[in-house]
């Protein structure tokens, strides 16, 4: 059993049941189950063999569902990529995923050069409105038929490779089989309780694997609808979920900051029962300031592409713990261990290391990589957490993100809680830079509530004062006009340290 299963089901138990919408579309079941086999078709009329990869690279719309669940109709891999990636970012992916078919947007043809030069298994690129017949993609999926009877393969066989952004080097490839990309779903459905009546609204981009997991993958096994929109915008959020009376949304803490700061927000009349975050950390204040506006608490979880990628959640009818990350999912067991893989104690830090049917087959064609990332049948996260006695989980840092002041150890996301009850700062995130003294300095990067105003360093850090020790308060700042993300709504603090330090020699 996979999704595209579940859709070819609901299809023909439900036809006209609405399955995908957009401002401009509106498809049922059985709409999208004939896109999807027509796609299948085109693909396989092209020489697309079950095992070979398409590459993806398509932003929120509908086409996207025809290539993901058409690959995997056929036994073929998904490898869905960043909409915005140039040729120099999609270059290595493309020569180590090698992929079979290239679909791309107008605006990312300028990669098919690359992806030729780069994948000796390319057969055929195809583009989102292109011009020329033979390249568009519309036009090879129109004139096929809506039928297609789905290949044999193994559950546990490679679905979807999904990259890693690679900001530690070269991106890896986590590939996820049919079994850990559909039980991760399955589990997540049951977990926040999703049914048929229920519309998620998918703003986050579909590339990522909270979008596809936590939404577009959950929703569909309930047979409920997903609304997509193609990009964030907190006003046009609001309205959709409004008007198209979605109760299903998940975005990650910056945009629940961003939104939050909406002076109209209480003008919305909202029925939204489910409203989760994942991707980094989310701030206590945005957490009771969302209760004390809606009545109803952010759900916080805890994934990892390599993890299919939910690890822990809070579910909608149990304790909610501000600043935990929840309690792990069914199937899936998390320790926290020190240097030397001894399990800690409840209450000390430790990396977190998960086992379960949702980890990764390991690193696309990375051996070496996946050696070190899966030991004894652990995948090491990489992640710096505890677990309380409640066997709730709490994430501390990425251990790259630490930082040695001097031989004292600081963790980034503490200093940013304190920041963000500031009443004029919006968003925050700390970083380490050079120093000659100490080691490392802390910095603290900020925008503002209101960008006309300015702020007084000095009583910012009198106000960390009376959250933190003297050696934890940062001693640089800086105020930015918006904080580098990545299209999932990631704080990029790679980005704010290259910053630093072309500043620093300038």
């Amino acid at each position: 059993m996979n999704f595209a299963d579940t859709i070819t089901r609901i299809a023909s138990e439900n036809p006209e049941k609405s399955a995908v919408e957009t401002p401009d579309i509106r498809l049922s079941y059985l709409e999208l189950e004939q896109k999807i086999n027509q796609t299948a078709n085109a693909f396989k009329t092209i020489g697309l063999e079950k095992g070979e990869r398409v590459l993806i690279q398509i932003s929120n719309r509908p086409e996207f569902m025809y290539c993901y669940f058409a690959a995997m109709k056929m036994g073929a891999i998904i490898v869905p990529i960043n909409p915005l990636y140039t040729p120099s970012e999609i270059s290595y992916i493309a020569e180590n995923s090698e992929p079979a078919i290239y679909v791309c947007e107008h605006s990312s043809q300028g990669n098919i050069r690359t992806v030729e030069e780069k994948s000796a298994k390319l057969i055929k690129s195809l583009v989102l409105d292109h011009e020329d017949e033979d390249m568009n993609f519309q036009n090879w999926i129109d004139r096929q038929a809506p039928d297609y009877t789905r290949a044999d393969f193994d559950e546990h066989d490679v679905c979807e490779i999904l990259y890693t952004s690679g900001t530690t080097g070269k991106p890896k490839g986590a590939m996820l089989t049919h079994h850990s990309l559909y039980t991760n779903a399955d589990t997540y459905k049951e977990t926040m309780q999703v049914v048929e009546s229920d519309k998620s609204l998918i703003v986050a981009p579909l590339y990522h694997a909270a979008a596809q997991t936590n939404c577009m993958n959950t929703l569909v096994l309930a047979g409920a609808t997903n609304f997509l929109l193609p990009k964030f915008d907190p006003k046009t959020i609001l309205q959709t979920i409004e008007e198209e009376e979605i109760t299903y949304f998940f975005g990650p803490p910056t945009m629940y900051t961003i939104i939050l700061n909406n002076p109209d927000l209480e003008k919305y009349d909202l029925n939204l029962r489910i409203a989760f975050t994942g991707s980094s950390p989310l701030p206590v204040e945005v957490f009771h300031k969302w209760k004390d506006i809606f009545g109803f608490e952010i759900l916080e979880g805890y994934g990892l592409s390599e993890c299919s990628p939910v690890v822990t959640m809070h579910t909608p009818d149990g304790i909610k713990k501000p600043g935990s990350i929840g309690p792990t999912i069914d199937g899936v067991e998390v320790k926290i261990v020190n240097e030397n893989g001894e399990e800690l104690p409840n209450g000390e830090v430790g990396e977190l290391i998960v086992r379960g049917p949702n980890v990764m087959k390991g690193y696309w064609r990375r051996p070496d990589a996946t050696e070190k990332a899966i030991r004894n049948g652990w995948f090491h996260t990489g992640d710096l957490g505890y677990r309380d006695d409640d066997n709730f989980f709490y994430i501390a840092d990425r251990q790259k993100d630490m930082i040695n002041r001097g031989g004292m150890k600081i963790y980034p996301r503490e200093v940013e809680e304190v920041l963000y009850q500031h009443p004029q700062v919006l968003e925050a995130s700390v970083i380490g830079v050079p120093d000659p003294v100490m080691g490392e300095e802390i910095k603290a990067c900020i925008t503002l509530r209101n960008p006309e105003d300015s702020i007084d360093f000095d009583a910012l850090s009198e106000f960390c004062r009376k959250h933190l020790a003297p050696y934890k308060i940062p001693r640089l700042y800086e105020v930015l006009d918006e904080m580098p993300k990545t299209l999932s709504g990631k704080i990029k603090k790679t980005d704010l340290r290259q910053w630093h330090e072309q500043k620093a020699v300038q």
